[in-house]
């Protein structure tokens, strides 16, 4: 366990503590020397206090998110109410308000090992989803690779397996891809670019049927590290084609697929003219359509109103262009 706290008698007494209770302490004096202890060393447990000299508990707290996640924090503090602020405060295991008792103590490192068993099992579910998500891909890859090698078309291969796992990503993606052909004809791209595009389009979410069951039917909302293993679908999705005889072309724009205009998309945060054109021509047309159709978690918007969003986000999210570019193919620019 680490002690940071700038108090001599506070980790003296805390580092005895932690002794009884069969740990090894570790003591810093201020969040600094904390730092430079842990470029060297991995902690089960940090109780860390707020107020010190220099750079709060709170700010360590945050580093330690960052480079040691599965580290558990419990904070510790004179000021009940330091976790109250608006800004985002790091996940702690526990809070120990000053004064507390040896027993008090012992709680929180309890409440400390159960924080970090459950994240280490967590990591390790995350793992095995990942594991499965790219075993899932290959295996997807190799039949529509003997389907090829058969006399058959990898196009017609990819959309039956769409087509008997989702079916109403299907016809989102028939949409999308009809609706970004005709945004490249308003935008006058070149033609020859036009198959890889409609390509794209129509394979921008085929790494979802590579996700695995779990996350696909999990009754309860994802948790952010489940939903981060969703997300990978763009990469697997271009992976899936770049292995293909037909379709590779198609791969770069859709692993760009997710990303903001602004640099805030996924998975490599490319900014403006770095994201390929087919990729942000996909991003605008396949938000207006994911917003005008019905959802399990929410009705459709009146497209008035996907428009206005549309709007709002350029360009944060969107390129203004390829937004001006389809709002006239609606007919409403």
């Amino acid at each position: 366990m680490l002690i940071v706290d700038d108090e001599p008698a506070v980790r003296e007494l805390m580092a005895r503590w932690v002794a009884a209770l069969g740990m090894q302490p570790h003591t810093a004096a201020n969040a600094d020397e904390a730092l430079e202890t842990l470029r060297s060393a991995h902690y089960d447990l940090a109780v860390i206090d707020v107020m010190m000299p220099g750079r709060d508990g709170l700010w360590l707290a945050t580093e330690m998110r960052r480079d040691h996640p599965h580290t558990a924090v419990v904070i510790s503090t004179a000021f009940s109410d330091v976790l109250r602020s608006e800004s985002p405060q790091p996940p702690i295991a526990d809070l120990l308000v000053k004064p507390f008792q040896r027993d008090r103590f012992a709680l929180a490192v309890d409440r400390g090992r159960q924080w970090r068993k459950n994240a280490l099992e967590e990591l390790e579910w995350h793992a095995r989803l990942s594991a499965e998500m790219q075993v899932r891909a290959e295996d997807i890859s190799a039949l529509v690779r003997n389907r090829f090698e058969a006399g058959g078309s990898e196009k017609q291969a990819f959309i039956a397996l769409v087509r008997d796992s989702l079916a109403d990503t299907l016809a989102h993606c028939e949409r999308v891809a009809r609706y970004a052909a005709s945004v490249a004809r308003q935008m006058g791209v070149d033609p020859e670019l036009q198959p890889s595009l409609d390509s794209a389009a129509l394979f921008h979410d085929i790494g979802k049927i590579a996700i695995p069951l779990a996350l696909l039917t999990k009754p309860s909302p994802l948790t952010s590290g489940e939903m981060a293993i969703t997300r990978k679908h763009a990469e697997i999705g271009a992976e899936m084609l770049d292995r293909t005889r037909t379709l590779r072309d198609a791969a770069p724009a859709v692993l760009a697929s997710h990303e903001w205009f602004s640099g805030g998309g996924y998975p490599r945060r490319l900014v403006g003219g770095a994201i390929p054109l087919a990729s942000r021509i996909i991003a605008v047309v396949d938000a207006y359509d994911a917003m005008t159709q019905d959802r399990a978690y929410r009705v459709r918007l009146d497209s008035s109103d996907a428009v206005a969003e549309l709007l709002r986000c350029a360009p944060s999210q969107f390129d203004p262009e390829v937004v001006a570019a389809f709002l006239s193919v609606l007919g409403r620019h």
